[in-house]
């Protein structure tokens, strides 16, 4: 039986643990490994995600013209994703804690904290690549030469295909690497506490998932099956590369081989979904804000839990696409909201559990979940807009070939019945053979 090459990403990540656990010394290439591919894949990133945006815009556009339908109902599902979740692991964590009467709600500075970072993420290089990627699909489509543009496009995006096969032959090493690091990383605070954190987060995790799990089955009717081994590969993936982008390559490539859904349709959801979707990362952030308030022996009540929820997912939208990015910019609003004693280790246990434990599961949520809404947009487009895929030409053409088919087999009859005249009352015809 052979196995698939997102679990031999799982299985390098695994080995890359029991190496660093049994080697007598420290391997710094694991780090050197994993801190050169990721600062090569991160200022490529917007590259990559310019040519996917891009491509799959105008083949939207050219072949069913849904391109606007599929960017604002991706849009729509991304935000109330993340905002959902954010309430559902804020409620959770929240009934553990016990009540208080401290009573301060979010000031106007830490709103317009908020605002300032969720404007700032606009000018982040991959949302800059994707807005650019957009708007230019559209621009274009109101020239003459759009039908150039996109087959250039076409042929630009085949390359990158093939660079991404590439990529793939090495991502064991980066997946074995990561895990080396991971392991490493597990020393700066309890074991214990890693475990917990990181066991919440997957709980959450997977409890959200099997929410949107039955509401898409339910919704677009994909068989069981294909759902499920879907989300086994996609998780797995995840929990190897730990970051939405690095994964996007494959996640492309698993969602096409299990979904008949458009390649452009599910090309540009998951580009977006890279960008926005931030769900694991908002609930592993108010997972390692509980934990490491506990661990530092801080009490922290359910009111302060629940007025974390919706401010740490409007600045997940606006978090860089980095590892630990969500809960760095998030820091503030959480010290301001549970405000530490001690606010230096409180600090330096959340982002130790954040970075260098939750994260994993976190791009694991976070990539199944893209693919969820990819196939709720797949099948929304296909249930909206079934004559779209043809233009209004080809519609022009079917419907003049339909009329002239129906006179020509009009004419046939009268003619046969002209024909068939009879002569006398004996049942001659003038023609011979009837």
């Amino acid at each position: 039986m052979r196995i698939r090459f997102e679990y031999w990403l799982l299985v390098s990540f695994l080995l890359g643990v029991l190496i660093a656990y049994v080697a007598p010394t420290r391997i710094d290439a694991f780090s050197v490994i994993v801190d050169t591919f990721i600062t090569v894949f991160m200022s490529l990133a917007p590259v990559i995600v310019f040519v996917i945006i891009f491509n799959s815009t105008c083949s939207l556009i050219s072949e069913k013209d849904v391109a606007g339908t599929v960017i604002r109902a991706s849009v729509v599902y991304f935000v109330s994703l993340v905002l959902g979740c954010a309430l559902f692991a804020s409620i959770v964590l929240s009934s553990v804690l016990p009540s208080s009467y401290f009573s301060a709600g979010l000031s106007f500075h830490t709103f317009e904290y908020i605002a300032q970072i969720m404007l700032a993420s606009l000018l982040r290089p991959v949302t800059m690549a994707l807005i650019l990627g957009v708007i230019l699909a559209f621009a274009s489509s109101h020239t003459s030469f759009f039908r150039m543009v996109a087959d250039l496009s076409k042929r630009i995006y085949g390359t990158q295909e093939q660079a991404f096969r590439l990529l793939l032959k090495v991502f064991p090493a980066i997946a074995m690497s990561l895990g080396g690091t991971l392991y490493y990383n597990l020393g700066r605070v309890s074991l214990e506490v890693y475990i917990v954190a990181m066991s919440l987060t997957l709980i959450l995790g997977l409890a959200a998932l099997a929410t949107i799990f039955i509401l898409v089955q339910r919704v677009t009717h994909t068989r069981l099956g294909d759902i499920s081994r879907y989300s086994t590969r996609m998780f797995a993936v995840g929990l190897s590369t730990g970051s939405s982008y690095v994964a996007l390559p494959l996640a492309l490539k698993i969602f096409r081989e299990h979904f008949n859904v458009s390649e452009s349709i599910g090309d540009l959801v998951l580009s977006l979904g890279a960008s926005l979707n931030r769900c694991g990362s908002v609930m592993g952030v108010l997972v390692v804000t509980f934990v490491a308030a506990r661990y530092i022996g801080m009490a922290i009540s359910w009111q302060q839990m629940l007025l974390l929820a919706i401010p740490v997912a409007l600045i997940g939208f606006g978090s860089p696409g980095i590892q630990g990015g969500t809960l760095l910019v998030a820091m503030p609003v959480i010290l301001y909201v549970i405000t530490p004693l001690d606010s230096a280790k409180f600090v330096a246990v959340a982002l130790a559990l954040f970075v260098g434990g939750t994260t994993f599961i976190q791009a694991a949520v976070n990539n199944v979940a893209s693919g969820y809404i990819a196939l709720l947009v797949g099948g929304r487009i296909s249930n909206e807009t079934p004559m779209k895929a043809q233009s209004p030409k080809t519609h022009r053409a079917v419907g003049e070939a339909f009329e002239a088919g129906t006179n020509r087999k009009r004419h046939v009859y009268e003619h046969a019945h002209n024909q068939r005249r009879w002569v006398d009352g004996e049942g001659r015809s003038e023609v011979p053979w009837l």
